[in-house]
């Protein structure tokens, strides 16, 4: 079966249409495999849209996503040890940490993965959809086209948001976007769309897509369903500002599925050391409504650093007296390695690590086999539908049903019996305050999702972060917060215009 998935994934390949330096059609010729696989039936194209976990570690799967966005944000500090680990791949995240105006080193990293996977996917989609259109209707047709509009969206909504400026209705017509490459064996032009075209695309991808979708499955969480539909739906309306849309999207999906874990159940060992964390697969972590995970080899923990003074702002719920010590949100303990019983760092930084704890070989997806350890995920989840719907209705003034959800969310992640409700006269009735808590449970919960650097750009929010004891201070809409475009594409593709980054009010202390 493996080595079927795998004749399969080698339609993946035919990427190699829309790769740099494929400009002229003798060019894009000479680079096509020999031989290899095309999925040919409604078989074929469900056996190429489950090939999700493979022995090259995502390489070739329609999951894969962006990683290290975060790098640029509050929830990133890295100390000279951690910073001299980053070569290689890698190294060109140094400049963006430090928000420096060039950031690519020809003698690091010569590609971009956070551009590459996305249009990875958004390519290959394309050509599915092409492709499949082809053949004859069946019971399944529909819903294979379905998914992978889905999947298309998703890549789209993810570079516009990387590559782009925060959505603005007032100049989302105007403002540069990304491109969008629906025929890539045409070798089309890589002129960058308007942010309001991409947002456009991603809405028609997934309305077209959701009424074709099951409402929700057991298993197989890397197959898009309506409850996953609809949640990205909510993200994408969130991001836009459009609240009325992304409340009713993420309550249309929390009707379908509204699970949540009580952290309390999910590890063992003595309290507050957890030894091991409750081990379960991809496949059935409940609270996963669509699979999509890190590029092969990029894991959170070589970068997902606090400095423990952030920390402890971030997850406040402990006491401590003396040596005594009292913790209250088990998140501390369950996604995070590096502290101790003062509240400060056994380690220089404090860091996420939910699927391996400390030191101990305790994988929250063990279960998966070496599979578990070779991409990280970062999936749509129901925590993230219950903040978007009560930050959506603490926009819109409904800001009970917005203490509701939080409420209801934070109860499950504290020792069972320590959380006590924020109240509407806790907050002096005030709407600003409730929009307040809703955003504070929402960096806590969603913490190491690599959706922090797009909340703090549609938010227009400054940042501070730190490279050992160097203060990094970035104003809010800072042309910076955007990610550059690697220089490689544009020498190749003359159309692509890079993200100007002359111009910046960065500060260091």
């Amino acid at each position: 079966m493996k080595n079927k998935i795998l004749k399969y994934t080698q339609f993946l390949l035919l990427l190699l249409f829309i790769l740099p330096g494929c400009n002229k059609e003798e060019e894009f010729l000479s680079v096509l495999p020999k031989g290899i696989a095309i999925a040919k039936t409604t078989s074929d194209f469900r056996k190429l849209l489950d090939a999700a976990d493979n022995d090259k570690g995502y390489t070739h799967s329609l999951s894969q996503t962006i990683a290290m966005v975060d790098v640029l944000t509050d929830d990133v500090s890295i100390d000279s040890t951690y910073w001299s680990r980053w070569t290689s791949t890698k190294m060109h995240f140094q400049g963006l940490f430090t928000f420096d105006e060039y950031v690519w080193n020809y003698e690091g990293l010569k590609d971009d993965f956070n551009w590459k996977s996305p249009y990875y996917v958004g390519s290959l989609t394309s050509i599915i959809l092409e492709e499949i259109e082809k053949l004859e209707d069946d019971d399944i047709k529909a819903q294979l086209i379905a998914e992978t509009k889905v999947h298309r969206a998703y890549a789209y909504l993810a570079l516009v948001n990387c590559y782009a400026k925060a959505y603005n209705p007032a100049t989302a017509s105007t403002d540069l976007g990304v491109p969008i490459v629906t025929k890539p064996a045409m070798l089309p032009s890589l002129e960058r769309r308007r942010i309001q075209e991409v947002y456009e695309f991603i809405l028609n991808d997934l309305l077209e897509a959701v009424d074709d979708l099951p409402d929700d499955v057991d298993r197989y969480t890397h197959r898009p369903t309506k409850t996953s539909t609809y949640a990205i739906l909510a993200r994408t309306y969130l991001y836009m500002g459009d609240y009325e849309n992304a409340l009713f999207y993420a309550d249309k999906s929390l009707q379908i599925h509204d699970f949540l874990y009580d952290l309390n159940t999910q590890y063992s060992g003595d309290y507050p050391y957890y030894t091991a964390i409750t081990k379960t697969s991809r496949m059935f972590d409940e609270e996963i409504l669509l699979h999509k995970t890190t590029p092969k080899a990029i894991y959170t923990y070589t970068y997902m650093y606090l400095d423990t003074t952030t920390f402890n702002q971030i997850y406040p719920g402990y006491d401590r007296s003396g040596t005594d010590y009292i913790n209250y949100d088990l998140r501390r303990t369950l996604w995070f390695s590096g502290w101790n019983t003062t509240t400060t760092s056994k380690l220089s930084s404090n860091a996420y690590s939910f699927i391996y704890y400390g030191n101990h070989p305790t994988y929250r997806y063990g279960i998966d086999g070496a599979n578990s350890n070779s991409a990280y995920n970062t999936p749509v989840t129901s925590p993230e539908m219950y903040l978007t719907r009560a930050e959506c209705n603490a926009r819109l003034g409904h800001l009970q049903d917005a203490l509701d959800d939080i409420n209801l969310l934070a109860s499950k992640r504290y020792k069972t019996g320590t959380y006590t409700d924020i109240t509407l006269g806790d907050l002096g009735n005030n709407q600003e305050a409730v929009i307040d808590a809703v955003l504070k449970e929402r960096r806590r919960e969603l913490y190491g999702k690599e959706l922090r650097l797009f909340d703090i750009k549609r938010l227009h929010l400054p940042m501070t972060h730190y490279l050992s004891s160097l203060k990094i201070n970035v104003p809010a809409d800072d042309p910076r917060l955007i990610l550059p475009i690697w220089p490689g594409y544009i020498e190749m593709n003359l159309e692509l215009e890079e993200n100007d980054r002359t111009t910046s009010g960065v500060t260091y202390e």
